[in-house]
């Protein structure tokens, strides 16, 4: 088996179920135009702007102002690795972790709970489950209370 593309489009997926644990987060106007091998989605929204929901960081930011803007951009493969992850399909593959076109790249244990960002953290997923679990997790992170700052204990004097 070989590499998949890394950005395929989102039209050939069943959207609604790879989205709905992403409604609390991206808008119901905005259009998915892409999905890749890490589970990142690339959408667009009506003013023409270009949006990326990240499956690892969990957030919905603008990537570019327009198509042709995204389109220059993505060219890079510095910009793809710094936007997307991209580098990972390669340090994945190195190690025969080779998703097709309904599996993802993803982390066993989320970085955001302890795992490690290497390639022994990696595994092949559904992107139906992926999603769903991303979906949730974040949904949760975001939800839980702010941590308090550690207090002095009433004993010490520093």
């Amino acid at each position: 088996m070989s590499e998949r593309a890394f950005m395929v489009p989102a039209e050939q997926y069943d959207l609604s179920a790879l989205l709905s644990e992403w409604t609390w987060l991206v808008p119901e106007r905005d259009t998915p135009l892409f999905l890749t091998v890490v589970a990142d989605w690339v959408f667009g929204s009506p003013d023409g702007a270009i949006w990326r929901l990240s499956a690892l960081e969990g957030d919905y930011v603008q990537i570019a102002k327009n198509a042709e803007q995204y389109n220059c951009m993505k060219r890079s493969e510095e910009w793809l690795s710094e936007e997307f992850c991209a580098d990972w399909q390669t340090i994945a593959a190195g190690s025969n972790l080779l998703p097709d076109e309904a599996e993802c790249l993803g982390w066993r244990v989320h970085p955001y709970l302890g795992g490690d960002m290497k390639v022994g953290n990696l595994q092949v997923f559904s992107m139906l489950v992926y999603q769903s679990l991303m979906g949730q997790l974040h949904r949760q992170l975001r939800a839980r209370p702010a941590t308090a700052p550690a207090k002095k204990p009433s004993w010490k004097f520093w």
